[in-house]
């Protein structure tokens, strides 16, 4: 150690091996302006200074620019001196221009005639730091893949008490993701836990170190907001966590619904396609026993029935048929330019065909009118509609179609007196396999309007309906004039 250090602290012998024999700690000597007077062998060999770069200069060299622009070398001075210690956390510039990150304690000292020193001791921690920011960096990207799963997401201790979740398992439990943490998680599924199925389930995991997948929880069952999830459960393989148990919970409402929509529609066809099938069964058993009576009249009459039914089986096999290919998206228009009126014109006449005793009244407005649309699928939409008023008519036989054009587009409207819909049923009538209570024993699924919906809004046209109960109803469709 140069005579100077030695003359000046020669009371304080332990400091010599300190000086010199550290081989991790950096240690340097500033006088109370920041001017280095010594440095140690550590300094020179961690940070690849001479003493003569160093030695005689400022030591807010060793600053960044940032943090000299910061004031950072200023401010410990002023704090070593005010208080008699700092201490510092940020980086130091090695002789070859790369910031490393150090820690460091600064002291003020005095030697026996009261002149004041700086003993500045730094450690460099940069690879602490470099691993602490990796692990920073994971969790922020562990944070981000859990923001970015549909699913939601939850940690769980072995007291089942929520160690983190994602935002959308915050959403499923309306519990804010600040506020989730600690939450038990048994309590919170408690009310919706059938005979703590599910508290079983992962008691068990957590026993037997085995998960499950697959098992159902449902939320507000039998209600608008009920919703429906698979959950998913294992053990995380994490040393340093304490059984930790991963829950992922997979919404499958949409699902669950579209089952049970599917089972609903099954039983509905099936109770639908029995009646007419029931009826052909029986007409034909009465037939056997009839031709060997040879009665005419009621073979007849049976065989009319029967060849009604059949029908009738036919078109709802045709309509469920139809359904399918559009739902599925697999049905396309053939565009041709017609006549719309003449088009209109058809179809009451096939109507009027089946249904003789109702007047079909024709308000035209719009004379020889061109469109480019399906004339077959057009066609379909006005039938589907006139024999809807028709069912429903109620004993009112007159029904009016009125064709307007305006715009670019043609507006038809086919208005009845009879019963009318209800105003809660209005918004649901295009709707596939809709029927309302009072129509249940009409014939019919309830596809027909779900169809016309479709054709339409193929065309790039909209469908709707005005409707009073008890007076009758206007059931509307409007297509541009060229496809």
């Amino acid at each position: 150690m140069p005579d100077m250090l030695v003359s000046k602290y020669n009371s304080l012998n332990y400091f010599i091996p300190l000086f010199f024999q550290a081989k991790e700690n950096s240690v340097l000597l500033l006088d109370e302006e920041g001017m280095v007077l010594e440095v140690n062998h550590a300094f020179i060999n961690i940070f690849g200074y001479e003493k003569e770069d160093v030695c005689g200069k400022n030591f807010r060299m060793l600053f960044t620019d940032e943090d000299q622009a910061k004031g950072l070398p200023i401010k410990e001075i002023a704090n070593v001196v005010a208080r008699g210690q700092a201490f510092d956390n940020n980086y130091l510039v090695q002789k070859n221009k790369t910031a490393t990150w150090v820690s460091g304690e600064s002291i003020l000292v005095k030697d026996d005639n009261g002149k004041i020193f700086i003993l500045k001791i730094i450690q460099n921690i940069n690879k602490q730091k470099i691993s602490e920011n990796s692990i920073v960096s994971l969790n922020e990207l562990n944070d981000s893949i859990l923001k970015s799963i549909e699913d939601g997401v939850i940690v769980l201790d072995k007291e089942l008490k929520i160690v983190k979740s994602n935002d959308v398992f915050s959403r499923f439990s309306n519990i804010p993701v600040k506020e989730i943490t600690d939450t038990n998680f048994a309590e919170l599924i408690s009310p919706y836990d059938k005979n703590n199925e599910l508290y079983n389930k992962i008691i068990q995991v957590i026993n037997s170190k085995k998960g499950f997948s697959h098992a159902l929880l449902s939320i507000n069952e039998n209600t608008a907001n009920e919703k429906v999830f698979e959950v998913s459960c294992n053990l995380m393989n994490d040393p340093s966590a304490d059984s930790n148990v991963l829950l992922i919970f997979h919404d499958i409402t949409v699902q669950k619904q579209a089952e049970r929509e599917r089972n609903d529609m099954i039983g509905f066809i099936g109770h639908e396609l029995k009646n007419p099938v029931t009826s052909i069964l029986l007409s034909h058993n009465l037939l056997e026993k009839l031709i060997r009576h040879d009665n005419a009249t009621v073979i007849k009459e049976l065989l009319e029935r029967s060849k009604k039914n059949a029908l009738r089986l036919n078109k709802m096999i045709a309509e469920l048929y139809n359904s399918t290919k559009i739902y599925a998206g697999n049905f396309e228009l053939e565009i041709t330019e017609f006549n719309f009126a003449h088009m209109v014109r058809e179809a009451i006449d096939t109507v009027k065909i089946l249904h003789p005793a109702f007047t079909l009244i024709m308000n035209n407005y719009a004379n020889d009118i061109t469109v480019s649309a399906d004339r077959y699928r057009l066609i379909q939409v006005i039938t589907n509609y006139l024999n809807n008023s028709i069912k429903y008519a109620n004993k009112k036989e007159d029904i009016t179609i009125i064709v307007k054009a305006k715009n670019n587009f043609i507006e038809v409207a086919v208005k009845d007196k009879g019963s009318g819909i209800a105003k809660d049923h209005l918004p649901f009538i295009f709707d596939r396999f809709f029927r309302a209570e009072k129509t249940i024993n009409l014939e019919g699924i309830g596809l027909g309007l779900f169809l016309c919906k479709q054709i339409i809004s193929a065309h790039n046209g909209n469908v709707w309906a005005e409707s009073e109960e008890g007076n009758g109803s206007t059931f509307y469709f409007s297509i541009p004039l060229k496809f």
